[in-house]
């Protein structure tokens, strides 16, 4: 087969309209508007006590949109308003009270799968988490039962983010039986809020995922060597050893190789370390990963599984597999400092994750094609992929500095992979 094919798709993120059903649980006719008000408070990570009218914060705006946020805000012909925190928490809410009640409803039966009455919390928290290129979640910790349940709101603020939103909860929802249960956020619903100045403010409730925390590439002050870094925000920031960084990157190989698909090669992309879209539990030494975004489901060549042979698909594969080798190295200094480049042991952690995620049969056609290049060959293919799929040139850079002692890697994780298949 020519390379590259012509059928290879640009994988920019797209919006996609057709928006996921809600799950609905058997017991959804309960599961209506109304009932007694709820106590909702409201919270800030990294300040005390609660927020509310009067607070210095209250009528402070959001942290800006980023660079890249306003850029695409700009190509829309969309102009950006400045939201405080006052308009951010009556919008949630709106939400909470209105739209968000049956989705809050289907989510408490999942968690109370025997109980088939209205649930009545006794209160809500609204607790903003963070301020990302695209939302700026919501963490909801429902009291009931004497029981505290946690939900994320995502909400976004622009149109760009919206746009996001559309393509996120569609996908999700087309991603979430590929993968083992519990790995990926279940979405319960989503509604358009009305902001302030006749901005629209699009949101989307979803599992939290308590206990899991981002990770990132860092430098250990101890040692002063790079490692990766857990920001435990429950306890104190904590490093992984050798041996749980590969199998972080393992884990991270499995779930994106199990999501994507062989047929339609619809794979999940883009992705980033650096966005914190994996989060890491650690329990007795145990690892433990969640993907909590998919920004994207779409085929890696043009045109899904219409037009498209046996060949075609292996090479969608070799593609993916190869373009999964790099990113996973790929992230930023504690997540937002200078772009850094993960060790060689998750090179063989990668090839291993992606390995055991595919069908036997589907592992000997991939290793098999595989066989099939020398190192040389490797590498064309390599630089080829990594040139298509670099997002900034920041990333073109760094993996340029590294390919070649990446191909050298890449070809011995494979010559044991033949030895031990």
């Amino acid at each position: 087969m020519r390379w590259p094919p012509k059928s290879w798709k640009s994988c920019n993120p797209i919006a996609r309209p057709d928006l996921l059903r809600p799950e609905q649980h058997p017991a959804a006719s309960l599961f209506v508007p109304g009932g007694a008000a709820i106590d909702i408070r409201y919270r800030i990570t990294g300040y005390d006590g609660f927020v509310q009218p009067g607070h210095p914060l209250w009528q402070k705006s959001l942290p800006s949109m980023n660079r890249a946020a306003r850029l695409s805000a700009s190509a829309d012909g969309a102009t950006s308003k400045v939201i405080t925190h006052a308009e951010y928490f009556e919008a949630v809410r709106a939400y909470l009270t209105g739209a968000g009640r049956s989705h809050i409803q289907q989510a408490l039966a999942a968690h109370f799968p025997q109980n088939e009455t209205l649930f009545e919390p006794a209160r809500m928290d609204v607790v903003l988490e963070k301020h990302g290129e695209f939302y700026h979640p919501a963490r909801i910790d429902i009291l009931i039962y004497e029981r505290s349940i946690s939900l994320v709101l995502n909400v976004a603020v622009t149109p760009a983010g919206g746009d996001c939103m559309a393509s996120e909860v569609a996908a999700l929802g087309r991603v979430a039986p590929r993968l083992p249960p519990g790995t990926i956020p279940m979405v319960y619903g989503h509604a358009e809020v009305p902001g302030p100045s006749n901005l629209t403010m699009p949101m989307f409730l979803a599992d939290w995922f308590n206990g899991f925390h981002e990770f990132h590439l860092s430098i250990n002050p101890r040692d002063g060597r790079q490692g990766m870094v857990v920001w435990d925000t429950q306890d104190r920031p904590f490093y992984l050893s050798e041996q749980q960084q590969a199998d972080v990157h393992r884990q991270v190989a499995f779930l994106l190789t199990r999501a994507y698909d062989p047929d339609t090669t619809d794979q999940v992309y883009p992705w980033h370390h650096a966005a914190g879209d994996f989060i890491v539990r650690i329990s007795d030494a145990s690892v433990v990963l969640r993907l909590i975004t998919v920004r994207q489901y779409a085929p890696t060549l043009g045109g899904g599984d219409k037009g498209l042979d046996d060949e075609a698909r292996l090479m969608a594969l070799l593609v993916f597999f190869l373009n999964l080798t790099l990113r996973n190295r790929i992230d930023r200094l504690d997540g937002t400092g200078d772009m850094a480049w993960a060790g060689s042991r998750a090179v063989a952690a990668t090839v291993r994750g992606a390995i055991e995620a595919l069908s036997m049969a589907l592992k000997r056609k991939l290793v098999d094609f595989l066989n099939s290049y020398d190192v040389s060959e490797l590498m064309n293919v390599l630089r080829m992929v990594a040139d298509r799929y670099a997002l900034m040139p920041m990333e073109k850079d760094l993996i340029r500095a590294h390919l070649a002692s990446h191909g050298e890697q890449l070809a011995a994780a494979l010559q044991a992979v033949r030895h031990n298949p």
